[in-house]
């Protein structure tokens, strides 16, 4: 609380002003500094307007900066029925924004269009997901737009063919740029305005190929959101502190995130679930919101008192290890060593 006993408001960092300055009509970095300016620092914050789903906590990239390829738990896609009853909970309860990602690659689910199709009939305003953009052909992406998405974002972590694949650990940069160019064009068929960017996860290894990808790009997108690698909530600490992460994280106070199991979890970046909290296949979403747990974990957010957990690693910088939230829910334990036959970017933690 501030000293007008209001709950207190976050300050937007550096790094996102300066983009902003920069580019003045990022919708995406935009939308960051809202999700921040709009959390309210409370024990019990009113529901926010946006969640995220892992409809699926699969992949088939293996890229270097990312934890995935390093997860112990089992890769599954979300049940559909779950997911219906999860998607009219959260529109009730006031959610308009709804992602279908969470760290994975969403075209790994079969179930994608329907899942999209779900939150267009139920009324959600705005429905995205980013994608590396390997997995579908025209037919799967045209079925998406189809079904109504309003925004997909591919992560092309390359300028070029050679510098991708170090960095993404497959050789798809070509099926990537064909599937974009398809849909900067059929999207201009569609009755809702589908928006399309490009991100780029900036490390030293790829930064010299940005310009190529631009050349690439720009005549196809609204945007390329470029950003800093940074540790994945923690779990990758050869890489550095998110330079995008407020004086308090406000993810807590402000997304909802669902895992594939159905569960809230405290972050969209936690492959292992140690955030997971609350089994929404017991508890509704209303209960678990506003319910003790989360609460718990909201106040150790606005006291500072995270060590143990996995948003020490992250907002810090520590090494420590991380135990669940709720080992009940599933401990997976650490992260398997990393022995993927790519670049290492970042300097290794010693």
């Amino acid at each position: 609380m501030n000293d007008s006993g209001k709950p207190k408001r976050l300050a937007l960092p550096k790094l996102i002003e300066e983009r902003q300055k920069v580019e003045e009509s990022s919708r995406l970095w935009d939308r960051y500094a809202e999700s921040i300016e709009n959390a309210v620092l409370s024990e019990a914050p009113p529901v926010p307007n946006t969640m995220l789903v892992e409809v699926a906590n699969i992949c088939n990239h293996k890229c270097a900066f990312c934890a995935y390829p390093l997860m112990t738990r089992p890769s599954q896609v979300i049940d559909p029925e779950l997911f219906k009853d999860i998607a009219a909970q959260a529109y009730e309860l006031g959610v308009r924004e709804v992602g279908l990602h969470g760290g994975s690659e969403p075209l790994a689910c079969k179930q994608l269009e329907d899942h999209i199709a779900t939150c267009r009939d139920l009324g959600f305003s705005y429905i995205y997901f980013s994608t590396n953009g390997s997995l579908g052909d025209e037919n799967r992406f045209k079925g998406i737009m189809d079904s109504g998405i309003h925004s997909i974002k591919f992560s092309i972590n390359g300028g070029d063919r050679e510098t991708y694949k170090k960095i993404h650990g497959r050789d798809h940069f070509e099926k990537a740029l064909k599937n974009l160019a398809f849909v900067s064009e059929y999207r201009k068929s569609c009755p809702q305005e589908i928006r399309l960017s490009v991100s780029f996860v900036e490390v030293p290894e790829n930064a010299a190929s940005l310009p190529a990808l631009q050349k690439a790009v720009t005549h196809l997108v609204d945007e390329i959101f470029y950003i800093p690698a940074a540790n994945q909530a923690g779990q990758m600490l050869n890489l550095p502190i998110s330079p995008t992460i407020p004086d308090t994280c406000h993810i807590p106070f402000n997304q909802i995130n669902i895992t594939r199991e159905g569960y809230l979890r405290g972050c969209c970046n936690d492959y292992q679930n140690k955030l997971a909290m609350v089994d929404l296949n017991e508890v509704s979403l209303k209960e678990a919101w506003a319910g003790e747990h989360f609460r718990s974990f909201r106040r150790r957010h606005l006291s500072g008192d995270l060590v143990g957990t996995l948003c020490q690693n992250c907002i810090h910088g520590a090494n420590d290890l991380a135990a669940p939230l709720r080992p009940e829910l599933g401990d997976w334990g650490a992260l398997r060593e990393d022995d993927r036959d790519v670049i290492q970017v970042g300097i290794p933690k010693t």
